[in-house]
């Protein structure tokens, strides 16, 4: 090999070497992993908070649900029975009052989402 070949191969070879380190990782590579690494983590533990919530209320209500069963089925439990004193409304104005009791649940839970996703806002900013 002449002298002349070898300096072509070297000047080759550092063009390479230049042009591979210009397509590397960007300078950021670290922190946008990580963070994508927390967002997913922090996807799967609110999942696993929704699962757990769910199947609690799913179990207390499916106990709430048996134990009612039994107490009124087998049990032929008969509120009237035991609390005759009790005067039974007309339906107009129980109605009514079930109407209002429920336009105020529903007026203040609104009013919790909002207050919840204002503090959301608050927080993050």
């Amino acid at each position: 090999m002449s002298m002349e070949t070898k300096k072509d191969n070297h000047i080759a070879l550092k063009k390479a070497l230049e042009a591979r380190t210009g397509h590397g990782l960007p300078s950021n590579f670290n922190y946008r992993m990580m963070n994508r690494i927390r967002l997913e983590a922090e996807r799967q533990r609110k999942r696993r908070r929704f699962i757990s919530w769910m199947s609690l209320i799913l179990g207390a209500l499916s106990l709430l649900g048996i134990g009612l069963y039994v107490v009124v089925d087998y049990m032929e439990f008969n509120l009237t029975h035991h609390l005759p004193e009790i005067e039974k409304l007309p339906f107009d104005e129980l109605a009514a009052f079930y109407w209002y009791i429920a336009s105020l649940v529903f007026i203040l839970l609104g009013f919790d989402y909002w207050m919840r996703k204002r503090r959301r806002k608050t927080t993050h900013e």
